[in-house]
Formats: C-alpha cells, sequence, structure tokens
C-alpha cells in the first residue's frame, strides 16, 4: 500500500486564519531595539484583539505565545479578559522571522497588505 506525500504548499486552517486575522486586525510596523548602541528598527507583526481563543491559530502558525497587554481604561468585556477589561490579548512577531512567516502567508494576503508589507520593510531599514 502506497501513502500519499504530503504537499509542503497545502495551506492549513491555522495559516489560513492567521492571514485572516493579519488582514483584519493585524498591525504590521517597525519594532525599536533601544539597549544597541545604535538604534535598529525591526519590521513586525501584530496581532490584538480582546477574544484569547481566536488568537491561538495565529499562535501556532507563528509560534509564539499569546501576551497580556494592559491598560489603564477598559479595552475589552470584563469576561473575555479578567478581572476588570484592562487591557487586551497580542500576538507579536519581528525581525528574520516575521519576514519568513509573511513569505509564507504571502499567497494568503491581499494585494493591499503585501504593499504595506514592503513599505514596511522600505521604512524599517
Amino acid at each position: 500500500m502506497k501513502y500519499r506525500k504530503r504537499n509542503p504548499n497545502q495551506f492549513t486552517t491555522d495559516r489560513i486564519r492567521t492571514a485572516d486575522l493579519i488582514i483584519t486586525e493585524g498591525h504590521l510596523g517597525c519594532a525599536k531595539k533601544y539597549d544597541h548602541p545604535r538604534l535598529y528598527t525591526y519590521p513586525r507583526i501584530v496581532i490584538g484583539m480582546c477574544d484569547r481563543e481566536a488568537l491561538e491559530p495565529a499562535s501556532r502558525t507563528l509560534k509564539v505565545g499569546i501576551i497580556a497587554n494592559k491598560l489603564r481604561q477598559i479595552q475589552c468585556p470584563p469576561t473575555l479578559f479578567p478581572p476588570d477589561g484592562k487591557g487586551y490579548w497580542k500576538v507579536e512577531k519581528w525581525g528574520k522571522p516575521a519576514q519568513k512567516a509573511m513569505q509564507q502567508l504571502a499567497p494568503l494576503l491581499t494585494e493591499h497588505t503585501r504593499k504595506k508589507w514592503q513599505e514596511t520593510l522600505k521604512r524599517c531599514r
């Protein structure tokens, strides 16, 4: 019995969902590294939401953890960001790993998002 090889170019549901989150909820920008004598900036991807469960596919695809970003004002309902709703959940990736992730997700992204990413890469150099 022959087994069928897995297609490496096949898109999983996690990758499709991550591309959708980048398009709708994502922010593409530059991250600054201040602990170096020179000021370096790196391209980064940030997806922030109130619903932690909705970020799990992006967390698995980008291979990063989900971080709690606390604020002083109420951002989310208290049931989604306990105890008082002052903050939101985010997934963040920056540097060369972010560039690699965007290359893998490029066929799933819209033309506007790809153009925005190219502008971000030029600005962060």
